[in-house]
C-alpha cells in the first residue's frame, strides 16, 4: 500500500483492499513470530487457529462504530500491544483514526497517528500517518505544531502532498506568501491528470495578495 490516499474514505477502502490482498502473508509472519524457533511444524499446526484469531480481531475493529469509542480504543490498543511493528497493528490504528475523525475526537485520533509514526516499520504508513496528523492538528487549531511536523520532511513519493499541506498550514498561520509558494511547488510536482490540481489552484487563487499585518491578526 505505497500510494497516497486523498480522502479518509479512500484510505479506509484502500486498507480493506490491501488487507484482502496481503492478509495471508501478514498472518503468516505473525504466526511465525508467535511460534518463535519452533519451526515449520509448529506453524503448520497452529496457522489456522492463529489466522482466525487475527482476522476476528481486525474484523471487530472494522465493525465497531465510532459511538463505541471506549471499546474501539481498547481493542486497537490491545492489538497494538500484541503486534507492535506489524502491519496488522498499523492497519487497525488507521481504521480507528478514520472512525475517531468522523466522531470529531481529534485528540484520540492524534494519539493513534502518533503511535503509527513511532511504531510502524513501513515507511509509506509513516508518511500517510504524518499527513493525517497534520490535518488533525489543523482541526485542533495547532498550526505551529503541524508546521513543525512537516517543515523539513522530504519524500519523492509524497513531495506534492507535503507541499500542499505546508500551504494549508501557512494559510492557517496567515503567512500567505509562503502558502502560495508551497501551493505552486505542489502543482509543479503533480503527475499529469492528477485530480488534485484544480483544488490546489483554487486554494492558491483564493489567498490574499499579501500577508496580513499583525494588528489585523490580533483583532480576529
Amino acid at each position: 500500500m505505497s500510494e497516497e490516499y486523498r480522502t479518509e474514505e479512500e484510505q479506509i477502502e484502500a486498507i480493506k483492499s490491501w488487507w484482502k490482498e496481503n492478509g495471508k502473508s501478514i498472518l503468516l509472519g505473525l504466526v511465525l513470530g508467535i511460534g518463535g524457533i519452533g519451526g515449520y511444524r509448529y506453524w503448520q499446526s497452529n496457522t489456522e487457529e492463529q489466522a482466525k484469531i487475527a482476522s476476528m480481531q481486525f474484523e471487530e475493529v472494522l465493525s465497531l462504530p465510532a459511538k463505541d469509542k471506549d471499546k474501539l480504543i481498547a481493542k486497537v490498543k490491545d492489538i497494538e500491544s500484541q503486534y507492535a511493528g506489524k502491519s496488522y497493528a498499523d492497519l487497525s490504528a488507521f481504521v480507528a483514526v478514520k472512525k475517531l475523525v468522523e466522531d470529531k475526537d481529534y485528540p484520540k485520533a492524534k494519539e493513534q497517528l502518533e503511535w503509527i509514526i513511532a511504531n510502524s516499520n513501513q515507511e509509506s504508513f509513516i508518511h500517510i500517518a504524518r499527513i493525517r496528523l497534520v490535518k488533525v492538528l489543523l482541526q485542533m487549531n495547532k498550526a505551529d505544531a503541524a508546521l513543525a511536523l512537516i517543515k523539513d520532511i522530504k519524500s519523492p513519493a509524497f513531495d506534492s502532498t507535503y507541499a500542499e499541506l505546508r500551504g494549508d498550514v501557512y494559510a492557517a498561520l496567515k503567512e500567505f506568501t509562503n502558502a502560495k509558494a508551497e501551493y505552486q511547488l505542489a502543482l509543479s510536482k503533480l503527475r499529469p491528470g492528477d485530480r488534485r490540481r484544480s483544488m490546489i489552484e483554487m486554494k492558491s487563487n483564493n489567498l490574499p495578495a499579501s500577508d496580513m499585518p499583525l494588528a489585523s491578526i490580533t483583532k480576529e
